[in-house]
């Protein structure tokens, strides 16, 4: 299970190892209607999360900081 993240700017130096991919997503069904945004990062990252966002999701990515 994940934890609560604020709204917000946040940064990761990208993949840990095959690549990184994060989606924000309307709700945690699992469906890929619930994806407002995604992508696929071999490097640094930059996702805006807003506050309507009910989750985020992140696989193999280096840790994310919030930077705004």
């Amino acid at each position: 299970m994940g934890k609560d993240i604020q709204a917000g700017t946040y940064g990761s130096k990208g993949k840990n190892t095959y690549g990184c991919y994060w989606a924000r997503l309307s709700d945690t069904t699992g469906e890929s209607s619930a994806i407002i945004a995604n992508g696929n990062a071999q490097g640094p990252a930059v996702v805006k999360i807003a506050a309507g966002d009910k989750a985020f999701q992140t696989t193999d990515c280096k840790a994310w900081k919030k930077i705004g």
